[in-house]
């Protein structure tokens, strides 16, 4: 199966589902949220599963050793990049760690999203794409504690 086919097909599915998949809306306070911080500070890893949707591996920042697998779909589509989780916090807020990181590594240039229109893949926000509310987005500190140059705690 050629790159173009898989696209076409991963178009084909979202044109037949009902209902349109969701354009990504980031919440208001999202810089700060328990998503927005465990999607920059826990161990993760992603891997695309198909042109529409990644595989994403996502530990948690309490001390859980658990990593959780969700299949998220993140691509352009329609000129708009649409965005859904299989997760409860996709499903109770339209917004969750998976997706965040997924935003996260294409805002820095490390993730590969494709455009179900064209074919095309951008490995960062396309200067065309409209992300406005995601300029607010700051980078949060890993630790949540001090270290001095001992290597030390405080």
């Amino acid at each position: 199966m050629s790159v173009e086919t898989s696209v076409e097909e991963q178009r084909e599915q979202i044109a037949n589902q009902l209902g349109e998949p969701e354009q990504l809306r980031f919440p208001s306070g999202w810089t700060t949220s328990t998503s927005w911080h465990r999607a920059q500070a826990a161990k993760s890893d992603v891997s695309p599963a198909n042109p529409a949707e990644f595989d994403v591996l996502l530990g948690y920042v309490d001390g859980r050793d658990e990593i959780t697998h969700h299949r998220v779909l993140f691509a352009l589509y329609g000129g708009n990049l649409v965005a859904e989780c299989e997760c409860d916090g996709w499903s109770y807020r339209g917004w969750c760690a998976h997706v965040a990181l997924l935003w996260w590594r294409w805002s820095r240039d490390q993730l590969g999203v494709t455009n179900l229109d064209t074919g095309r893949t951008y490995l960062s926000p396309p200067w065309w794409f409209d992300f406005s509310g995601a300029e607010a987005q700051v980078e949060l500190p890993v630790t949540d504690h001090m270290v001095v140059t001992d290597g030390g705690e405080r």
